[in-house]
Order: C-alpha cells, then structure tokens, then sequence
C-alpha cells in the first residue's frame, strides 16, 4: 500500500474534503441525521481513513487512525476506536417497564412484555438495515468490545441482539440494553447477574434504572446492583419512578417515592443532585386523573440526546487527542532514530579499533607459533637441510632471511641452539596461550560493541512523512465535522 503523502492525502486531500464536506453521497442518500453522520464518520476514519465522496477508499492508500498507531515504529497501544453508537444500558427491577420502554422508544415490539419474568438475559436492541436476531456468540461478534462478558459461567447462552429497521426519535444513534429483571427470594439466574451488570457499566455510556411503584421496587438485588454502580459510574446512573400511571393518587405516589429515595440515600453517591422523576408510557383512553400525573418521558429522550451530542464531542476530542499522540510518536520515532545511528557511529568506530587491536594480536600469535615451529627439532633440521640450501641454490635472497628469521640462534661458541623466552621453559606455548586468551577476550569484546541498534530504512521515514501529512489533514476534517455538528445544533435551536 503506498503511504506517501501524495497517496495518502497531499495537497488535493483539503480539497476533497471541502468538497465532500466531511460526508459521503450514501450517507445523504439514507437521511441520516448530522449526529448519526458525525460519529458513523469517526468510527470509519478510525476503520478506514479518508473517502471519497461515494465512500470507497481513496486508490488503496487509505489507512484508518488504528492501522497508523499500530504501525511497528509507532506501536502506540492507547489508540482505541470510538464507537459509533452511545450505549444506553436500563437496569431495574422486574416488571419495571424496561422492555416496554425500549419497544416505545424504537417503535416496534421487538423485546416481550408482561407480568411474567420475560428478560432473563441481556438484550442489545440496535438499528440496522434489516429486521434480525442474533444469539450467543453471534453477539459477541458483533459487539467485540464486550468479548470479555463471556467470562461469567453461563452467560454465553442468554446474551441476544435485535436489530431493527425503525427510525424512530435517535434510535440509529442508540443501541439500548435491555437487562434481566432483578427480584429476591428462590429466583435463580443462570448467570452473575449482579456482577454482569456491573461489569457492563464500564463499556455503556449511559444507565437508566427504573423503579416500579406496584412490584418489587425495594428488592435487595436491585439495590445492590444501584450501590455497586455507584461506587465507579455514579455519573452514568439516571432514576426513574416508571409506571407512575399505575398509582393515581398523589398522596399513594408521595409514599411510594419516598421510600425509594430513602432506601437509596444511603447507596448513591451525590444524593443532593438526586432526581426521581415519575414516567409512564402513553396509552389509549387515559382517564383525566391520569393525564394529571406528571411524566418526565421525555426528559429521559431529552437525556439520551444528550448522551448523544456528548458522545460526538467526546469522540472528536479523542481524535484530536489520538491524531496529536500519532504526530508525537511520529517525534519520538525520529527523535530515536537520530540518537541510534548516532550511537551506531560510536559503535562503529570502537568495533573498527578493536578490529585493529585483534588484527595485531593474531599477527603476534602467528608470529609466535611460527618461531616455536621453526624450533622443533625435525622441522628444524628440514629447513636448514633443504630449504635454506634450495633458497640460496635458487638465490632466493628474501625467503632465504625470512627463514633464517624464524630459525633460533645457535651460539657459536657451544654450537647448541640459545634459549628464547627470557630461558623460560616452554615460554612460547606460555606466549601462545596467553595470545589466544587476549584475541578472545578482544573478539567478545568487538561482537559486543559491534551490534546495531535498528535504524529507519528509506521506506520507513518515507512512511513516516506519509503519516504526518495524512494525520494533519485529518485534522481539516475535524474542523469540518465540528462545523457540521454546530451547524446541526443551530438547526435544532431553530
């Protein structure tokens, strides 16, 4: 894949996104709204990189933010796509109205109702081009940042997804969770349900928890579940009185709500900000008496959108943030580079010098084991017998002092061969073994100076200088999603 800056975006990349606006031809055709369109462009720069204008990747050399911070020069492991969807996870006791939110909120009746418990599982309820159910480790696979839910004993088998095609209020923006109903008592779960619950919480945006005010909203699970959020996602939790049209009368409502604010004073966090607001769904021939009850349904939409529009701001900051540690690892992979072949220099000329030192040592060894040589009796008596007579027969004048060099001297007085070595018995094979040690020691040494440290090739800085052009225009593109999510929230106002 060619990561040039010219394959990777160039000069012509500001202008292909000014034309395209920071949007593609299919995502208009679908009437997606800007906040759908901003966070589905994200994920995509993430998964993919830039576009063109009919969302195929720009010749080949498109490369999403993971592929770059994966790179093996770059290996940044804090890089982590955004989701493209804000998470909304309703917890609360059995019977408390959560299935039916959920078929209210999407407009279709995709997960059961009734008195009967019909959640025994967790249920991602998301929008999609086609009406389907997946089960088990089809879920898993769809949403492969929960992998790590299969961790508790049997609940593999009672994790589902049901896609729906419905356009409802910000459904295409939302994938909402639906959870088991918790009650007390002999009621076995074949899973942790309190535990599932609480690990779930790290990977949703948001939590509504619903209270019924007829059943068992004061059930022990559920406050356990309630107190265990609150010790890490306080933040994330919303309270809600559901079924409040089932209580008419408003002194029965009073009652009923102050009993659940006082069993939960003392396992949330922030109890002075504390709201419990009353909601109901809706429904055909509503007595007046009912029309009076106060509903906060849509304060709970009001809340998802919201959750929404700061899921976009929060991932066009973690892009930035993102782009800004690639730029800087980008630094810090020159900045290396630089100190490596500076110290591989260094290396380079100690490893030459010791080359020398060893060159010298092994000339001296040979030199050595050349003289002990010439001083064994029969090769001895070989040179002086026949290879001197031949040198000077031939007159062969320097192979003749070349090995008159070599011979020992004989003292002319005795005729006998002097001691070498300073007398020393055997001094020569003392020298020779003392040689090797030091042509050894001076080898280990070398290897050990003379390694490398990796270096950037051609290729790689080339891939680099890609990388820093293409990360800068994908800061152009951050501006024009900003621009379209003001432009969007102006349209709301309006």
């Amino acid at each position: 894949r060619d990561l040039t800056p010219a394959a990777m975006g160039g000069k012509d990349a500001g202008k292909k996104i000014k034309e395209t606006g920071g949007k593609t031809s299919a995502d208009e055709s679908l009437g997606m709204s800007s906040t759908e369109r901003i966070l589905r462009r994200i994920h995509d720069l993430y998964e993919k990189g830039l576009v063109h204008s009919d969302g195929t990747e720009k010749d080949g050399g498109s490369v999403g933010i993971l592929e770059i911070a994966s790179d093996p020069l770059l290996r940044l492991t804090d890089v982590h796509k955004p989701r493209k969807k804000v998470n909304v996870m309703i917890i609360g006791n059995h019977s408390a109205g959560k299935s039916s939110f959920i078929n209210w909120y999407i407009g279709e009746d995709v997960q059961t109702t009734g008195v009967a418990i019909e959640t025994r599982g967790f249920t991602y309820v998301t929008s999609g081009r086609k009406r389907e159910t997946l089960k088990g480790d089809a879920t898993f696979a769809f949403y492969d940042h929960i992998d790590g839910l299969a961790q508790f004993k049997g609940i593999t088998e009672n994790v589902f997804t049901e896609i729906s095609t419905s356009k409802s209020k910000n459904f295409s923006c939302v994938d909402l969770l639906d959870s088991p109903g918790l009650v007390d008592g002999e009621m076995e779960y074949p899973f942790d349900v309190v535990e599932s619950i609480v690990w779930l919480a790290d990977h949703v945006d948001m939590i509504l928890c619903f209270f019924d005010p007829i059943g068992q909203a004061l059930c022990k699970r559920t406050m356990t579940a309630v107190e265990r959020l609150n010790e890490r996602h306080a933040e994330k939790l919303h309270y809600y009185m559901s079924k409040a049209d089932q209580v008419e009368k408003e002194h029965d409502r009073q009652r009923v709500l102050i009993q659940i604010t006082q069993n939960l004073a003392g396992r949330i966090k922030n109890s002075h900000a504390f709201k419990l607001p009353t909601i109901y769904l809706p429904r055909d021939g509503a007595s007046s008496s009912q029309a009076n009850i106060p509903n906060a349904l849509e304060e709970v939409c009001e809340d998802v959108d919201k959750a929404i529009r700061l899921t976009v701001q929060k991932n066009l900051t973690t892009m930035k943030d993102d782009c800004a540690k690639i730029l800087k690892s980008i630094d810090d992979a020159h900045d290396l580079d630089a100190r490596r072949r500076k110290e591989n220099n260094a290396r380079a000329v100690k490893g030459w010098a010791f080359t020398f030192v060893g060159w010298c040592v092994a000339s001296v060894l040979a030199y050595v084991a050349l003289c002990e040589t010439f001083a064994f009796g029969p090769v001895t008596a070989t040179v002086k017998n026949h290879l001197l007579p031949f040198a000077r027969q031939r007159e062969q004048d320097v192979l003749e002092a070349t090995l008159e060099a070599f011979l020992p001297d004989v003292d002319s007085t005795t005729g006998l061969m002097k001691k070498r070595w300073l007398g020393v018995p055997h001094g020569g094979a003392y020298a020779m073994l003392l040689l090797a040690a030091v042509l050894g020691f001076v080898e280990y040494v070398k290897r050990a100076t003379w390694k490398f440290e990796p270096t950037m090739t051609k290729r790689d800085a080339k891939r680099m200088a890609g990388y820093r052009a293409y990360v800068q225009e994908l800061g152009k593109v951050r501006e024009e999603l900003y621009r379209e999510y003001f432009k969007g929230l102006s349209a709301d106002r309006d």
